[in-house]
Parts: structure tokens; C-alpha cells; sequence
């Protein structure tokens, strides 16, 4: 008979009327898969995987080698390859597995012998992956065993089955090897073992006695243990599931003056004070639900009844995944927490005195953190921020100044971290008083743990020195234009005289030649010469200003009533008509200190910034004038109503020639006289346009020692 001729209902009987099954002619069982996975389960989990791959193996080489004798009784095969293909059409019909035979070697006379193929849907696999999962080798043990012993009956050699790829371990099929054993690699020799026969009585007594000798040096190691955690300094305790104290040793004892015989009826929350006993029962329920050691500090009492803080180091004990109870330390730490206030203290007061340090300092200090952010300010900074310091923490530079400068302390920062060079730098953040504060930046690494922390930088406020630098260079400037002037203006004067006396001389001539001729050449005549004239005059106005520009400006400086001086000026230029149809706003607030200057001096500052105003209102609008004491001295402020002052002009109003009017309206000479006379005066001269509309002009005169003359009031 060929193996594909064999017939499942041809080889079995079921008989249930005599309850027996008859496979081949002997008796049989059905077997659940189920209870072959609970009996490999039982074997590797009781003799471990070693032993349960011998036993399992050796039963299914027991099966094959039997299934293989009544196979040759009832097929009577017309080959020895009909014969050894009759293996695994029989294992498929035992429900093992789906057997595929892709390869049969077979040399009756050298007795070489190999057969390769594949098996799918094993039922080893299916309970190997349901009962431990994923292996790391392959697990058909008793089908490499049934192969090996159907082979080695049928084939009469020694055979055996290797599998070299397995679903158990996570490939898509089982493959194996059926070969002489003799042509077993070295590395496949150990696979003989698994063949041998395996005497359990011996390995059973082995593993027996380890188990005693295992168990004898865990009693020891378990009253070494215990002894230890007796004589510990610290206090030690276990708990029962419940929360039942178990167990104390002598310093928990001696310290909590607990008796051992009162044990059983504490728990742990019987050793805290009143107010601590929900936290302590809290925290055991929250030891089990995390199942990791926790800790908690509570407040436990002596023997004499003192309370004492302890912090508690308690870890859950587990048995098969289910917690049995709790082993801890309860750690005395009163002398810590003293420390720690101690230490507390210590560094409040070392802030406090840097923060002192830090406030009393004119420059603005800050600190950005790895992010860029603000992680200090002292209180010149924050001033300057226009925020609360601790207001300023953790936000960002750009959110308390302009981008441009923003951004230039976000470079610097970048860079500093990055450890490369970097020089000072200029930021400008907004005034109080509306005006504009010029900072120079110094910066460097803030270095904590070795690591760069941040950039720490130092902001001096260089205001008053770039004002200073300015008006030392105006005043430079001034001073080389005042001597050109001086030069051009008499230089001019010369022939202008000489224009104007001709131009006079010939007038007087002709009205005598023709004083009532009505000729037209003779009217063109005059008209020219009258022209002449009033163009030579208007040169000469012009020299004047620029001698005045260049001669120096002396005063007797006296002390001013700064109030009563303007009132009287003001009333003055409106009766001269200077502010006709001009709207005039004054607030002058009384007792304001006297100011040092000269009246004579002054008043003609005063007057050319009225005149200006009007002129940029062009005959109509309001001017306010105003006067307050400010800190380095009395301030007088004039402000108009008209368009103000165009963008980029501000820092060259007070240069020479510079002039906004229309050509033929003005010298520019105007402000640039103002400017060099309230630096005669020790004064300033600034100016910028207001929110509302319109120009400002700000003069500031120092303040009147006491020793200074009488108040000056013309």
C-alpha cells in the first residue's frame, strides 16, 4: 500500500459501547490539547524546561517508534519511501500537526538517510505561545521526538529530528531535519541527551536534597537577617497586610516604649499622633497601589511622650503578584529638619544681603536662565523694565523693550552660551519722563556645576555721558562755526558798507538830476537802487547775527524768579503783538526755587522759542508754557500745537543754518544762538515732539545757591 492510499477511518475503530478506541489494531485515547499544555506547563514549571524537553521528548519518540510497528503490520508498504512517508500522513491524522515533506534522501547501502520538510498549525506551538508566550528556541519537542522514532523503527538507524525554525518562537511555519545521528553537527551533539533514557528517581533525590541544603542556608541567612534588623540604630518594623504591626525591633521598641507582647494588637497608625492617623492609613493604601517603596514623614511619640518627626521608608513585601505585607524604617529627623531650617535661614539671609547688595547698586543687574529667560533683576533693573521683579521672572526681554533691543540681548546671549567672545553693547529702553535711556551692556557666562546656567549681564546707564558727548561735539561745532562766521561776517561788512553807502549816494544824485522825471528808465532806476538797498540791509541783519552767533555771551549770573520772569515776558511779548492770535496756556506752579541765569539773556531765548512756535502755527494755535523744579534744577517747557518737529531733524535743530522754514524766512541761526547761550548759563537746551501733536523745547537752569544775589525780577 502507498502512503497516500492510507485512510483515517481505515486505520481507527471508536467503539463506544465498550468505551475503547482501536488505532491500527491496539487501543488508543483522544487526548484535549489543552491537557498536554497543562502537562507541559506542570513539567518545566516543576522540573524546568530542561528536564520537560527529555521527558516530552522521549514520549514522543515512544509514540513514533510504536506507531511506526503497528504502521508496518496493517500497511505492509510497497517501498521504504512508501513506508517512511506513512510517518506523517498518521501524524496528521492524530491531530499533531499538518505535515509537508519537501525532501527524502534515501541510500539503503551507505545507510545515509535525510528527509526535510515543514510542519504547520502545531499544537506545541499553539500552547507554548498560550501558556509562556514567545520562546527563544523551538518547542515541537515531542514531534521532533515522533519523527525521530518513527524514523529510527522504519529506517532501522539512529535518526533524529532537528527543528530549525518554529512558530512558537514567532516564525510564520515549523521546519525540520530528519538525519543520521551520526551526521549531527558538533553543535547538534546535545540533542542525543534528550534521547536518552531519564531517571527520574535519581534527579528527583538530587534536586531534593539541594532543596534542603537551599532551604537550611535560607533559615540561616533569615536569622542573620532578623538579628540584624534587631540590632539596628534605626527603628525597623514589619506589618501584616492589614496594617497589623508584626514585628519591632529593639530600638523602635526602647524608643515608641512598646512592649513586644502589646504587638499584635497594634497597627501602625496606633504609633502616630492623633492628626497623622488618616495620612498613615492613606499611605499604605497608597504603597499598594503603586507596589514600589514610598516614603512619608509623620510625627511619632516617645516613651516619655514627647512627639518626634520621623520619616517613613516602607516597601510592600509580594507573594505571587499579591502584597502579604510591608518591611520599613522609621527614620528619626528631628536633628535634619533642625539643619535644614538652620541652612533655610542661613541662605534667606545670604539673599536677603545680595538683594540688599544688588538694590544698592546704580548699575541694573540681570540673569537669564539656559532658556533665555529672566531669572533676575535687581531693583535698578526693574525699574528700568517698568515692572515689579518679581513680576519680571520668567518672561522674556522682548516683553519689556523695544525689538532692536531685544533682539541685541538675545545675540549677546546666544553667543556667551555658546562660548564664543563678545563685547560690550548699547540697548536704549523707554524713559519715565517719555525720553529715551542709553544702557551699555556688559555680559558673561553664568556658570553653575560646571555647566553654563546662563548670561549674567551688567547695564550701566550711560544717558548723561552720550548727552554730554553730544553737546561737548555741538559745542565744538559751534565753536568752529563761530569763528567762520565772525571771519565771513566782517569780511562782508567791508563791501556791503560800500554797496549801501554807493546805492544811497546815487538815490540822493538822481532825485536831484530828476527828482519829478516820469521817465521809465528813470523809475526802473530807482526802484533797483531802493532794492539795493533793502537787500544790503537785509545782509547787514544778517552779519549782525553772525557776529552775535560768535561773540561770546557774558552775563553776571543772578538768581531768577523763574515764575514772576515769565509773567512779566509773556506780558510783554503780547503787548508787542509777538503772540497776537496765539492761545497762551501757562503753569507756573508758586515756590518754585530761584534759578540761576541771566534775565537779559534768557528773555531772548524765551522770546525766539515763542516766535518759532508761532511761526510753525503759522499765526494760530496754542502754546503751553509751563515751569517745574525738577532734579538738577528749575525746567521751563514750551510746547506748541503744530505739525512738531519732522523724523531725523531732532539731533540737528541746533546746528547752524539748519532751518525748517521756507527759503528767504529764516538764517537757522535762531536755536543755534539759544543752544550757546544756555551753555553760557550752565543751562540745557533739549527738545522732542509731544504725544498729542506738536513740538516741545525743555530749558534747564541750575538751581541758585544760597550765596547768590538778590532775585532778580527784569
Amino acid at each position: 500500500m502507498r502512503s497516500d492510499e492510507l485512510d483515517f477511518h481505515s486505520l481507527i475503530d471508536f467503539l463506544p459501547e465498550s468505551g475503547s478506541i482501536r488505532f491500527c489494531g491496539r487501543r488508543a485515547i483522544l487526548i484535549h490539547a489543552d491537557s498536554m499544555g497543562a502537562l507541559r506547563k506542570e513539567l518545566v514549571e516543576t522540573l524546568g524546561s530542561e528536564i520537560a524537553k527529555v521527558i516530552l521528548t522521549r514520549y514522543g519518540f515512544s509514540c513514533g517508534y510504536e506507531d511506526a510497528e503497528l504502521l508496518a503490520a496493517y500497511m505492509h508498504p510497497d517501498s521504504l519511501e512508501e513506508f517512511i512517508l506513512g510517518g506523517p500522513r498518521t501524524h496528521m491524522f492524530s491531530g499533531i500537526a499538518q505535515v509537508e515533506p519537501d525532501r527524502l534522501e534515501l541510500d539503503r547501502t551507505r545507510g545515509h538517510y535525510r528527509m526535510s520538510g515543514r510542519w504547520r498549525h502545531s499544537y506545541e506551538a499553539e500552547q507554548h505561545l498560550r501558556l509562556f508566550g514567545r520562546a527563544d528556541e523551538p518547542v515541537c519537542w515531542t514531534l521532533t521526538g515522533y519523527a525521530s522514532g518513527f524514523a529510527s523503527r522504519v529506517l532501522e538507524a539512529d535518526m533524529i529530528c532537528v527543528e530549525t525554525a518554529c512558530e512558537g518562537r514567532g516564525d510564520a511555519h515549523c521546519a525540520w531535519t530528519l538525519m543520521n545521528a551520526s551526521d549531527c553537527a558538533p553543535e547538534l551533539a546535545g540533542l542525543r541527551e534528550y534521547f536518552k533514557p531519564l531517571n527520574l528517581r535519581d534527579r528527583l533525590n538530587l534536586l531534593e536534597s539541594r532543596v534542603h541544603e537551599r532551604t537550611r542556608e535560607l533559615e540561616a541567612s533569615e536569622q542573620r537577617y532578623r538579628n540584624l534588623i534587631e540590632d539596628l540604630p534605626e527603628m525597623a518594623f514589619a506589618l501584616h497586610a492589614s496594617g497589623r504591626l508584626l514585628h519591632l525591633n529593639k530600638a523602635a521598641r526602647q524608643r515608641l516604649g512598646v512592649r513586644e507582647a502589646q504587638l499584635p494588637a497594634l497597627r501602625l497608625k496606633d504609633l502616630v499622633l492623633p492628626d497623622y492617623t488618616a495620612r498613615a492609613t492613606a499611605f499604605l493604601k497608597e504603597i499598594g497601589a503603586r507596589r514600589t517603596t514610598t516614603t512619608l514623614d509623620l510625627v511619632m511619640r516617645d516613651a516619655a511622650g514627647q512627639p518626634f518627626p520621623v520619616r517613613l521608608q516602607v516597601e510592600p513585601v509580594l507573594k505571587d503578584e499579591r502584597i502579604v505585607g510591608y518591611s520599613g524604617l522609621a527614620l528619626d529627623i528631628s536633628a535634619q529638619l533642625e539643619r535644614e531650617r538652620e541652612l533655610t535661614e542661613y541662605a534667606r539671609r545670604i539673599e536677603s544681603r545680595e538683594q540688599q547688595i544688588q538694590d544698592v547698586i546704580n548699575e541694573a543687574v540681570y540673569i537669564l536662565d539656559g532658556q533665555g529667560r529672566l531669572s533676575f533683576v535687581n531693583a535698578r533693573m526693574a525699574e528700568l523694565l517698568g515692572a515689579a521683579a518679581d513680576a519680571a521672572i520668567g518672561r522674556r526681554v522682548g516683553e519689556f523693550m523695544s525689538a532692536p533691543s531685544a533682539a541685541r540681548i538675545e545675540k549677546d546671549f546666544a553667543r556667551r552660551i555658546g562660548g564664543e567672545p563678545a563685547r560690550p553693547f548699547e540697548i536704549v529702553l523707554p524713559g519715565r519722563d517719555g525720553g529715551s535711556v542709553v544702557l551699555e551692556v556688559n555680559s558673561t557666562r553664568f556658570v553653575g556645576q560646571d555647566t553654563a546656567d546662563g548670561v549674567i549681564g551688567v547695564a550701566r546707564n550711560i544717558t548723561a555721558r552720550r548727552q554730554m558727548e553730544r553737546e561737548l561735539a555741538q559745542a565744538n561745532r559751534l565753536s568752529a562755526l563761530g569763528q567762520f562766521a565772525s571771519g565771513v561776517a566782517h569780511e562782508i561788512n567791508n563791501p556791503l558798507g560800500l554797496v549801501s553807502g554807493y546805492a544811497e549816494e546815487l538815490q540822493a544824485l538822481l532825485d536831484e538830476v530828476a527828482p519829478q522825471a516820469d521817465n521809465a528808465r528813470f523809475q526802473t532806476l530807482r526802484r533797483g537802487l531802493a532794492t539795493i538797498q533793502q537787500q544790503a540791509h537785509r545782509c547787514k541783519v544778517i552779519t549782525d547775527n553772525l557776529l552775535a552767533f560768535s561773540r561770546r555771551q557774558s552775563a553776571t549770573p543772578e538768581a531768577l524768579d523763574v515764575g514772576l520772569f515769565l509773567a512779566e515776558r509773556l506780558s510783554f511779548f503780547n503787548d508787542a503783538g509777538l503772540t497776537r492770535g496765539i492761545e497762551l496756556a501757562v503753569d507756573i506752579p508758586p515756590g518754585l526755587p530761584p534759578a540761576l541765569g541771566s534775565a537779559a539773556l534768557l528773555e531772548q531765548v524765551v522770546q525766539n522759542l515763542i516766535k518759532n512756535a508761532c511761526d510753525a502755527m503759522n499765526g494760530s494755535g496754542r502754546i503751553d508754557i509751563s515751569a517745574r523744579a525738577g532734579a538738577d534744577g528749575v525746567e521751563i517747557e514750551i510746547g506748541d500745537s503744530g505739525p512738531g518737529l519732522p523724523a531725523g531733524i531732532i539731533e540737528h535743530v541746533f546746528d547752524p543754518f539748519f532751518t525748517t522754514k521756507a527759503p528767504g524766512k529764516g538764517t537757522g541761526l535762531g536755536l543755534s544762538i539759544c543752544y550757546a547761550i544756555m551753555n553760557e548759563l550752565h543751562g540745557r537746551i533739549g527738545c522732542g515732539n509731544r504725544a498729542h501733536g506738536g513740538a516741545w523745547f525743555r530749558l534747564q537752569l541750575p538751581v541758585a545757591d544760597e550765596g547768590t544775589g538778590g532775585v532778580a525780577h527784569d
